[in-house]
């Protein structure tokens, strides 16, 4: 596999907030059909890197290009002008699932067709056969395929975050970042949802880069995980290999609740 066609390329990002670095001359390089954790204590740039992958944040002008698949997303402080296009093949699930609330759960999922639709039909809500059928696929697939006529107002937080992700599918994604995809989640549902896209990952070929808090979920259903501390990164390789000497060296003071967020 050749860099070009990486699932995510950071190449010397860097990224400052007033005298903050959040990222400090980070590269990186995600493979397609990777399922990777990034991991960290709280402020130490691994959501930042997941947003500047996706474009969704700005990166410094000294900054080296930040690519998804081969199609360059930014670089040198600046977005790429077909970022739009680029984002087609790139799912983004957020911490707190981003659905539309009074919309169904079925409508949400069929939001992820958009890009590829005339701007009119999404405008009056006139999604083709096609679409309404791989919508009603995508939650068959992450099992919830019965509260597809339910407002998302009224879906529990696992319920919502697996739509998000059927929305994704839906999308034709072939990248997945999950930005603290479980962190407002049950232990019991967060399960689930990591057993989902762990499932994904290894059914679909589907390149996975998940921001996690629960070490424990890192070591389970990842096979590699990088670790950031004050914008750098301080360890890339497979998570197993994190020993508890690691851990503590990563996260300080936080490592107790770091590594016992998982499962109780």
């Amino acid at each position: 596999m050749t860099d070009a066609a990486a699932a995510l390329k950071a190449e010397n990002v860097r990224m400052t907030f007033g005298e903050t670095k959040a990222l400090d001359n980070v590269s990186l390089t995600i493979e397609p059909g990777e399922m990777v954790a990034l991991i960290g204590p709280s402020g130490s740039g691994k959501s930042t890197l997941l947003r500047v992958g996706a474009a969704l944040q700005v990166a410094d002008t000294d900054s080296g290009p930040v690519s998804v698949l081969g199609k360059v997303m930014q670089s040198k402080g600046k977005i790429s002008s077909g970022v739009r296009a680029n984002r087609a093949r790139l799912g983004f699930i957020f911490q707190q699932f981003n659905l539309v609330g009074r919309l169904t759960l079925f409508a949400n999922v069929m939001l992820g067709a958009l890009g590829r639709l005339p701007a009119w039909r999404g405008a009056l809500g006139l999604f083709p056969t096609s679409v309404k059928q791989s919508a009603m696929d995508a939650l068959e697939r992450v099992g919830i395929a019965e509260f597809a006529g339910r407002r998302a107002s009224n879906l529990s937080g696992g319920q919502q975050q697996r739509g998000a992700i059927a929305r994704s599918l839906v999308q034709g994604a072939k990248v997945l970042f999950a930005d603290e995809p479980i962190a407002s989640l049950d232990p019991v549902s967060a399960r689930k949802v990591m057993e989902l896209l762990r499932e994904l990952n290894q059914t679909d070929d589907l390149t996975v880069v998940v921001t996690l808090h629960q070490v424990d979920y890192a070591q389970k259903f990842c096979d590699r995980t990088v670790a950031l501390n004050k914008g750098r990164i301080v360890y890339d390789g497979p998570s197993d290999g994190l020993s508890r000497e690691k851990l503590v060296e990563i996260y300080g003071p936080e490592f107790e609740t770091a590594f016992h967020g998982g499962e109780s």
